[in-house]
């Protein structure tokens, strides 16, 4: 029993520093002026502060931003002819894929041209086709009938809606794309209709793939139909609601993963039992609350609109999912997954943290350590970015800039922030106003050796933290 007590107590706890209040930098400097005659606490405010084992780099998670966007974001606007094009996942609504994976000229006088292009992998709902920005189809042809024989709009592969395109010698009538949503376009090669050629730029709006909401699971605590590992009960419309663009929805389905006749296709795979899903019920109710906007409406508070892909990495699909929710992180505690941060929690349940619970007390050699964030050079007082804008037909575009003051050396430094999967630019002001925040606030990283006490705590938990001056 001795030996696990002084095994635990020496574990050391790393601080990472979140909300920081107004005391803390003056205390802090107590810490190494010996001179200081008065004492003081090391503020009596309530300090936000990720707490993790000495492996886990809490801070550098909560201050890391997200990484640059997919670039499917940018080839899904122009039509792909490339045989190993990874395929596409979409969440929310969004431009599709354009992934052309049959084509065909054919037809007596070879004046026919047939395409399959694949929106997806995964069931969609298709809402409108544009060709060159021109709104063709939205249910049925309303432009362009001079030049198209017909357009079959799949948004789910099956055996019922399997059809011979073209000729029918190679896309016959028992040909699938297995997994996929996609178009079959029957073009008319008339120098009348195309004097350009046929378009190659063709847009597809689709509302994206459904997602599992454990709030309507009700095996795992919640109420309703929705269970982890049937696909077919997941849904993007729930009782009017758009949950298809919950971002913590959507990042929770990428977790669990995506299977075609019991394989994983995409996604991670993990086992339902190692995420957290009490977790991501507050976290896709936080996305669903309604905010005022500058106009007086109000809209949910965050929402997922984009696309990713099969050859993009497990981090950068987390990293752009989190980043539609603001400052959020995916965290492992203990060997389950769930969020951290991005809303103001500091009313929550609190540990509190004195001298006593130092191993060895603050007379200890070195019994902490404090590191400041980082040089100059690696601060920004700015942010700016991009965004995939539904009135561009979901090109990137500039969602505008937020400046705070000037930085201590008065030097203006610019953070990059491209949000792929957020549709609004105000939204996207606001997420940005919140990693400058944590940046202002941020001041640097406290270590120290806890005892016990510190179990209590796991990444992302509120403490305070009082210490006498030296």
């Amino acid at each position: 029993m001795s030996k696990l007590v002084k095994s635990v107590v020496m574990i050391a706890i790393a601080v990472a520093v979140i909300v920081y209040a107004a005391p803390l930098i003056g205390s802090i400097a107590t810490f190494y002026g010996a001179s200081a005659a008065v004492a003081t606490a090391l503020t009596s405010a309530v300090v936000g502060v990720g707490i993790s084992l000495a492996l886990t780099a809490a801070g550098t998670l909560f201050r890391k931003a997200p990484q640059s966007v997919s670039q499917s974001m940018a080839d899904r606007l122009q039509n792909s002819v490339l045989p190993s094009a990874p395929r596409k996942i979409v969440f929310g609504r969004t431009a599709a894929g354009a992934d052309v994976r049959f084509f065909e000229t054919y037809g007596s006088k070879k004046d026919r041209y047939a395409q399959i292009i694949a929106l997806a992998s995964h069931k969609v709902a298709i809402r409108e086709i544009y060709l060159e920005d021109e709104l063709t189809w939205n249910g049925g042809l309303v432009a362009h009938t001079d030049g198209i024989n017909f357009i079959r709009a799949i948004g789910e592969d099956s055996a019922a809606n399997a059809q011979a395109l073209g000729s029918g010698a190679y896309c016959t009538s028992s040909s699938r794309f297995s997994g996929c949503a996609y178009l079959a376009i029957d073009w008319k090669l008339d120098n009348k209709a195309w004097p350009q050629g046929i378009p190659q730029k063709i847009i597809t709006v689709v509302d994206g793939c459904p997602v599992y909401d454990p709030r309507l699971d009700s095996s795992t605590g919640g109420s309703g139909p929705h269970r982890a590992n049937d696909q077919s009960t997941w849904e993007f419309y729930h009782a009017g609601i758009e949950i298809g663009r919950n971002p913590a929805l959507s990042l929770l389905t990428y977790m669990l993963g995506y299977r075609l006749n019991g394989k994983l296709l995409w996604g991670m795979g993990i086992p339902v039992n190692r995420i957290n899903l009490d977790n991501f019920r507050v976290y896709a109710n936080v996305c669903e609350e309604r905010v005022v906007t500058q106009d007086g409406g109000t809209v949910q508070r965050y929402t997922a609109d984009g696309i990713v892909s099969t050859s993009d990495t497990h981090e950068t699909v987390l990293s752009a999912l989190t980043a539609a929710m603001g400052s959020c992180k995916l965290a492992d505690v203990g060997g389950t997954y769930g969020l951290i941060g991005g809303y103001d929690d500091t009313l929550g349940p609190k540990q509190a943290f004195d001298q006593s619970d130092l191993v060895g007390g603050i007379d200890a050699p070195s019994p902490y350590n404090w590191v400041p964030s980082g040089p100059a050079r690696e601060t920004y007082n700015i942010v700016r970015g991009r965004f995939a804008d539904p009135a561009q037909l979901y090109q990137l575009v500039d969602w505008g800039a937020v400046e705070t003051d000037s930085l201590a050396d008065n030097v203006e430094r610019t953070q990059t922030l491209d949000l792929g999967f957020v549709s609004r630019a105000e939204t996207c002001q606001r997420i940005a106003k919140q990693f400058l925040m944590r940046e202002a606030k941020t001041p640097g990283f406290f270590t120290a050796n806890f005892g016990p006490k510190a179990f209590a705590t796991q990444v992302g938990s509120l403490v305070t933290l009082s210490l006498p001056s030296q």
